[in-house]
């Protein structure tokens, strides 16, 4: 079949064909580029209401109203970053990992109690702009006191509610993939959880150097993890901290 044709016409895909993996992997991906367009939505709305009264010709006049503008430039990274990206790399990685070690996913439940605490989180901090206009330009790395003078108390409440939900399906999707990675089944069924550890660290090749320095044997002559592996489990140490600050961020503002 030609490219055109399977464009226009499909394939003869069955949905019943895949396995749970593949199940939520698809629906974090789904709601990835579900809140990608929403993004692109917003960020041409502003670019618009950038250009100044040229605009108006073309768009509603609530638009141009500094509540709503900031409301969505508040929202916008978040949905951009969190309910975007974090969802589509999270998806992409809880499928590598297993596929890339050749070991299950640890825990299916657990991957999608991740990608809907990601999406309900996502949805609550939107929801706080949309309704409550909840836009105190809130830096997620600079914690600042929770303002419910000039904004919606409610608001806020929502908005922290959902940036929790999102760290917390976060922590989820590290201890999945640390679960997975450090499991003893499969091609790992001997390796011990010390030589994992120092292989997703990458220090048995920091090893192997120096025994070679020193006319040593190496310290193993293939690595415990893949190199995509090895750069998965170093992201998720990365992924690790920023929750924790974001997270620790949002307990500063309740008590500030």
């Amino acid at each position: 079949m030609s490219f055109t044709k399977t464009l226009i016409h499909g394939t003869n895909f069955d949905h019943k064909s895949l396995n749970a993996l593949q199940k939520v992997t698809l629906r974090a991906v789904v709601m990835a580029f579900l809140f990608y367009g929403l993004v692109a939505i917003e960020g041409m709305i502003m670019r618009m209401v950038s250009i100044g009264p040229q605009a108006k010709a073309f768009m509603p006049e609530e638009f141009f109203h500094p509540d709503h503008f900031f409301s969505i430039m508040t929202v916008h990274p978040i949905v951009g970053i969190f309910g975007s990206t974090y969802q589509l790399v999270f998806a992409a990685f809880m499928f590598l990992v297993p596929y890339l070690t050749k070991k299950p996913l640890y825990s299916v439940k657990l991957a999608n109690f991740v990608w809907l605490n990601i999406t309900i989180g996502t949805a609550l901090a939107w929801l706080a702009a949309f309704i409550w206009q909840y836009a105190p330009m809130y830096t997620l790395y600079w914690p600042l006191p929770a303002d419910t003078t000039q904004f919606s108390t409610i608001g806020g409440i929502v908005f922290i509610i959902g940036i929790a939900l999102i760290m917390i399906g976060t922590f989820g999707f590290i201890y999945n993939i640390y679960a997975t990675i450090f499991a003893r089944v499969g091609v790992h069924k001997n390796k011990t959880t010390k030589e994992l550890l120092i292989s997703g660290f990458g220090i048995d090749g920091l090893l192997n150097l120096i025994n070679k320095l020193k006319g040593k044997e190496p310290y193993t002559k293939e690595p415990a993890l893949a190199l995509p592996v090895v750069a998965i489990f170093r992201g998720a140490v990365d992924t690790f901290l920023d929750a924790l600050v974001i997270l620790g961020a949002g307990i500063l503002v309740l008590f500030i």
